[in-house]
């Protein structure tokens, strides 16, 4: 459905977002698959278009932060929690979005946002899981699908509003439709949101306990969300998209009081992550200077990044030095340290601090990025980045920093073939088809690609234009998509 709906104009979008919904009756009434009352309304397929199409868009418009360090934290975390699901139809997704309002969703398909605003008022690893357990337990349970399904003539309007600002060009419309969820139905459904918030609790809870968090912090965090007031409050949007019904809390407490699990703070990449969170959003960083007392490793991690906001690589150099002497195996220390030197123009010594921390750290895919960016950035060693870099690729195929670089290291190897192909995808994943797709026909038009790289150049081209393209063909006659 949303394949089709992309390349036609915005009315008839409407039309067929409301042919959709009327059809929520007729399918209501179909013979579902077997073990899924809810497949003849939203096919898990289907599920998964709609998630990865609102991703893309969110990519677009800048909304997701990509820094390895940070989504590879977050989906650690929502590894932890799903994997215990036994879900084969689905593959888990997480992601930052940058936005400052207390608040977080799950999409169709298993991509679930968390906002940076969320982790900034979580105080420890175990409220922030407590958060993604909730909202991976909103997919499992096919909410989506069971707000759709529930719905009648009368609610065809919002279900126009929803879409609508899904795929329209305005991304303050794109960001509020997602971050609504697609199933709220504010108070024309508000029986079934109060019984699918208590339903994706109790999972959640579930789901958090077979990850060894201690479930009460569930509680604890949804009481705080609920007792914040001033600045706090008026950024939890997370209030109107999961509304605190009476007695919630209450239970989340009772089912929590017999659980043995013991986990608040697994790591402390909590605390450093938090910390990248934090001074990313500041506005006044003299002033966060300023007010950093303490003298300890966490502290220092946080000054230097708030030297780095300042270009001021000579502060930072300061700052971090001494722990990087006795904490060179520190991930986050380490890595800001290599930007440190870099912004000093010390490039050799930054890729040295890169490579012994991809030694100590071998199975780490953040290290090995950001070493190959490095080498790339500054044209050196390029067949040993992209040695590194190649391995990567199905771990990072939903970070666009990826395939943009990538496509630089084969420009500089002056291979026009694999660096559009990469370019291409870059583009796709930033949700601009069209300049995807313009990427391929300038690499089939050059005359550095080959005869046959010119074929699979066209080829991949036709598979664009087919999934996303997809143009109106008469009846008979030869055509471009089967």
């Amino acid at each position: 459905m949303v394949v089709i709906m992309k390349k036609y104009s915005r009315i008839f979008l409407v039309v067929i977002i409301v042919l959709f919904c009327k059809n929520v009756l007729s399918a209501t009434q179909s013979q579902p698959e077997l073990g899924d009352p809810y497949s003849e309304v939203l096919p898990i397929k289907q599920e998964d278009i709609i998630g990865f199409s609102s991703y893309r868009r969110l990519q677009k418009y800048n909304y997701i932060n990509n820094n390895p360090l940070v989504s590879s934290y977050i989906n650690y975390i929502g590894n932890l929690l799903s994997r215990n699901l036994m879900d084969d139809m689905r593959n888990y997704r997480f992601f930052i979005v940058q936005s400052n309002e207390i608040n977080a969703f799950a999409l169709p398909g298993g991509f679930i946002g968390i906002n940076i605003g969320l982790i900034k008022l979580a105080e420890n690893e175990a409220q922030l899981a407590s958060v993604m357990a909730h909202e991976i337990a909103h997919v499992k349970l096919r909410h989506t699908a069971e707000m759709i399904a529930n719905s009648n003539v009368n609610s065809i309007p919002m279900w126009i509003g929803i879409f609508a600002g899904i795929f329209s060009g305005n991304a303050k419309a794109s960001m509020a439709a997602i971050q609504a969820g697609i199933g709220i139905s504010a108070q024309q459904n508000v029986n079934l949101v109060r019984s699918n918030e208590v339903e994706a609790d109790n999972l959640g809870l579930e789901i958090l306990s077979n990850a060894n968090f201690k479930t009460s912090e569930m509680a604890k965090l949804f009481n705080l969300m609920e007792m914040s007031t001033g600045d706090i409050q008026r950024s939890l949007s997370y209030l109107s998209t999961h509304p605190m019904y009476e007695n919630r809390i209450a239970n989340i407490k009772s089912s929590a009081k017999h659980d043995n699990s013991q986990i608040e703070n697994s790591t402390n990449d909590f605390l450093y992550i938090k910390n990248i969170m934090e001074v990313l959003t500041l506005s006044d960083i003299n002033n966060s200077i300023r007010n950093i007392k303490n003298k300890n490793i966490l502290s220092s991690h946080k000054l230097g990044l708030l030297y780095l906001r300042k270009s001021d690589y000579k502060k930072a150099y300061e700052t971090l030095v001494p722990y990087y002497k006795t904490n060179s195996d520190n991930l986050y220390i380490s890595i800001l340290f290599a930007r440190t030197l870099a912004g000093l123009n010390e490039i050799d010594e930054s890729i040295n601090v890169l490579n012994k921390l991809k030694n100590i750290h071998p199975l780490n895919k953040t290290v090995p990025l950001l070493l190959s960016e490095t080498l790339i950035e500054n044209n050196i060693r390029t067949d040993y980045a992209e040695k590194l870099l190649k391995p990567l690729e199905n771990h990072y195929r939903l970070n666009p920093n990826y395939y943009r670089l990538m496509s630089k290291l084969y420009a500089e190897k002056n291979s026009i073939f694999k660096s559009n192909i990469y370019l291409s995808e870059y583009y796709v994943l930033l949700d601009n088809i069209d300049l995807s797709i313009d990427v391929l026909s300038n690499a089939i038009n050059s005359n550095k690609t080959s005869s046959s790289e010119k074929i699979r150049l066209g080829e991949k081209r036709t598979a664009l234009i087919c999934r996303y393209k997809r143009p109106l063909e008469p009846i008979f006659g030869e055509k471009t998509c089967n």
